[in-house]
């Protein structure tokens, strides 16, 4: 009789044990897994910002200034004169951006010459400067010559707005 007291006792204080041990373990167990989750979750936004940050800066370090961006009308001029295509004038102007971190630079000129010179001119236009954007594109045909001839607005994001020059007394 006493051994089976002794068995009874030792299997409900296994059990006991068990209960104490088993239960805070999976409470444990649940609270880890919640922060691991948590934790890759947040990992996976790191990763993400750090990948947009990297587009960003390649993005911003593409973008010319306003010093290179007037010196892009004379490479326009001269891509259009390898497409054999005409541009009389070209006018370009800055607008700053509401943010104040970048400016917009427009150019507008007007592309006179045969249709698929100036078709392969556009497509010069856009693959060699990807960060320049045509915003308004309009045809008519040529009064003076057998052609076309193309409006077009121009415009890209420039890292900073042009400072207006100081002016001094000589």
């Amino acid at each position: 009789m006493p051994l089976l007291i002794i068995a009874v006792l030792a299997v409900l204080s296994s059990f006991g044990m068990y209960g104490l041990m088993y239960y805070p373990a999976q409470n444990r167990l649940t609270e880890v897994e919640a922060r691991l989750q948590a934790t890759q979750h947040a990992q996976e936004k790191t990763q993400t910002a750090q990948q947009t940050q990297g587009i960003i800066d390649t993005t911003w370090n593409a973008l010319s200034d306003y010093q290179e961006f007037t010196d892009l009308s004379i490479d326009i001029a001269d891509l259009a004169k390898r497409n054999r295509v005409q541009i009389p004038g070209m006018g370009y102007d800055f607008k700053p951006l509401k943010h104040k971190l970048a400016a917009k630079g427009t150019f507008a000129f007007e592309a006179q010459g045969g249709y698929s010179a100036i078709r392969k001119f556009i497509y010069e236009l856009e693959k060699r400067w990807p960060y320049l954007f045509i915003e308004r594109l309009s045809v008519e045909r040529a009064k003076k010559q057998n052609g076309v001839l193309f409006r077009l607005r121009v415009s890209t994001f420039l890292k900073e707005f042009p400072q207006a020059l100081q002016k001094t007394k000589t």
